[in-house]
């Protein structure tokens, strides 16, 4: 004869199977939202974010400041203005209080 589970057994199973799936759609969207990330990050890596064109890194005070010479654009990555303070006062540091 046959081993016929319980609609308990059924019910526990049919819930094990679904929360293995939603288990495993999670893992999915995880690893397809890090890939995404990683292509935009590799899209626009070193690309000005106003124009779109190349940035050249450029030595300023002991700092390696992002530069566009499409449009002139400077960029600074996070801390790089923190240390540029360090070293130069006045109009910069008004400027950071502004906008930090």
């Amino acid at each position: 004869m046959p081993f016929k589970p319980s609609e308990k057994e059924e019910e526990y199973f049919a819930r094990q199977q679904v929360e293995l799936k939603r288990k495993l759609a999670e893992e999915a969207r995880r690893k397809l939202e890090a890939e995404e990330r990683e292509r935009a990050r590799q899209l626009h890596f070193m690309k000005c974010p106003k124009c779109g064109m190349d940035l050249e890194e450029v030595a300023f005070s002991d700092v390696r400041v992002d530069k566009c010479f499409s449009c002139g654009g400077l960029w600074l990555d996070a801390g790089e203005l923190d240390r540029i303070l360090d070293k130069e006062a006045g109009f910069l540091r008004r400027l950071r209080s502004i906008f930090a």
